[in-house]
């Protein structure tokens, strides 16, 4: 079986390992030409996930034309702010694939989750189009460490057909129909371990982890509900397991940027330094601003968007927070 891999970074790189360690062939497309060279010489990713050797079953393109024509399953791979970009030049060539999804995140300018965003650009009715979430650092899984995931489509015939040949016993997949809840989960969870990383960075200990990781999933969920997802979705791989492997696995770049950003540093200049994607920087924007279209109270959310696109100062922000009004707690 081939398939062609668009996204050449830590993620795209580590589920190309992935892939030809079940016996895929794989041709991985790396936005960046530069890269292309050293993966070929060196069969390693030294700029995204430096330490891997390379299977001779993977082979490296900066021509996303023959990506998506290698194969009739194409995983995507991008950053979510750069997926709509990417795909529109070869539309009209993914409306005959199975597309996997790997990319988190919502579309800030049309507040789209990435599966729409694909559905729209290639005029998929989303019979073709499935995503990939759940708790999974990418250098674990180079590892082969084992990892479990969730694959959703609304075709679950896709979704077997993509379980199937995944799968292995390293690598467990399941499968679901909720892709808004699996897709919603998977964004939102960058955002809540940016909060965590802040109160890493502040020593405010475990209680407070603990009390803030609840609410974040209560949040998270009552999105959710409003988009058409269903609650269980959310104590499931997509949900309450990426969220608390983000929030508080030591590989987490979200996490990072919140402990960051509680010693003082700009939201601007976290990301400016910033070699790798921290996705919850972008759909934290996203998130605040489709939370005020839908009418949904996300406090959370709306903090750290403060935090960080207006500089609001950590401390007035957790106060602001810590005393809102007496309510009944919901889930």
């Amino acid at each position: 079986m081939k398939i062609g891999v668009i996204g050449a970074g830590a993620w795209g790189t580590a589920f190309a390992i992935h892939l030809a360690r079940t016996g895929k062939k794989v041709l991985l497309w790396a936005y960046e030409k530069e890269l292309i060279p050293d993966l070929r010489e060196r069969r390693e990713n030294t700029a995204f996930l430096p330490g891997f050797k390379l299977d001779s079953a993977i082979d490296y393109t900066n021509n996303l034309q023959e990506a998506v024509e290698f194969a009739d399953t194409v995983v995507i791979a991008t950053p979510s702010f750069a997926l709509r970009d990417t795909l529109t030049p070869v539309a009209a060539r993914l409306r005959d694939k199975k597309i996997l999804i790997l990319t988190k995140g919502i579309e800030r300018s049309t507040l789209k989750l990435m599966n729409e965003v694909v559905e729209e650009i290639t005029g998929s009715t989303g019979e073709t189009t499935a995503t990939l979430s759940g708790p999974s650092f990418a250098l674990e899984v180079a590892r082969g460490l084992f990892t479990a995931v969730v694959v959703a489509s609304r075709n679950m015939d896709l979704s077997f057909n993509l379980q199937e040949h995944i799968h292995s016993e390293y690598f467990r997949v399941y499968r679901v129909d909720d892709i808004t809840g699996v897709e919603l989960g998977g964004a939102l969870k960058n955002v809540m371990a940016i909060g965590s990383g802040i109160i890493e960075g502040l020593n405010f200990g475990t209680n407070t982890q603990a009390a803030f990781t609840t609410r974040a999933l209560a949040e998270i969920k009552r999105l959710g509900l409003a988009m058409g997802a269903r609650e269980t979705t959310f104590m499931g791989l997509s949900g309450m397991g990426d969220l608390i492997l983000t929030s508080y696995g030591s590989l987490s770049r979200n996490r990072v940027f919140g402990m960051e950003l509680a010693r003082g540093r700009s939201s601007e200049d976290i990301i400016a330094s910033q070699k790798t994607v921290v996705e919850g920087y972008y759909t934290i924007n996203a998130a605040h601003n489709l939370a005020a279209r839908l009418g949904v109270p996300m406090p959370i959310t709306e903090e750290l968007y403060h935090i960080v696109y207006e500089a609001k100062d950590i401390a007035a922000s957790l106060k602001d927070i810590i005393t809102r009004e007496f309510k009944k707690e919901d889930y």
